[in-house]
């Protein structure tokens, strides 16, 4: 077998970027990840959705904040020192709060990931 076989033969891999609660897990694509917020202050905006959290103003723009604890029913602790990993879909951004320090894993493309979070769907 010479090199371009075994590299055809190696199993095509993603990296995604976890981040959530001390008790869950979440994963987004890194290819949506743009950033991450640290020591975030969110300002609350009255009728919205109760996923939301609130929304973060930052540089110009208002990026809204999700609470995934709210849609998959996560006990939580009280949010303070949280940070926002800051998805970016096409032209607009979304924020996931994140009790934990997010970082990034790689797995093989062939292996299922639960709680694989899509950021079109909540926008």
């Amino acid at each position: 077998m010479n090199i371009v076989q075994a590299r055809q033969e190696l199993p095509k891999q993603k990296r995604l970027c976890v981040f959530g609660f001390p008790e869950r897990d979440f994963f987004l694509e890194e290819a949506y990840v743009g950033e991450v917020v640290e020591n975030v202050s969110l300002f609350p905006i009255p009728g919205d959705a109760d996923y939301r959290f609130g929304a973060l103003p930052t540089r110009g723009k208002i990026i809204p904040a999700v609470d995934l604890s709210k849609i998959y029913h996560v006990e939580r602790q009280a949010l303070k020192d949280i940070r926002m990993v800051v998805a970016h879909v096409d032209d607009r951004k979304i924020g996931f709060i994140s009790q934990i320090a997010p970082y990034f894993v790689t797995f093989d493309d062939d292996i299922a990931v639960d709680d694989l979070i899509d950021p079109r769907s909540l926008l």
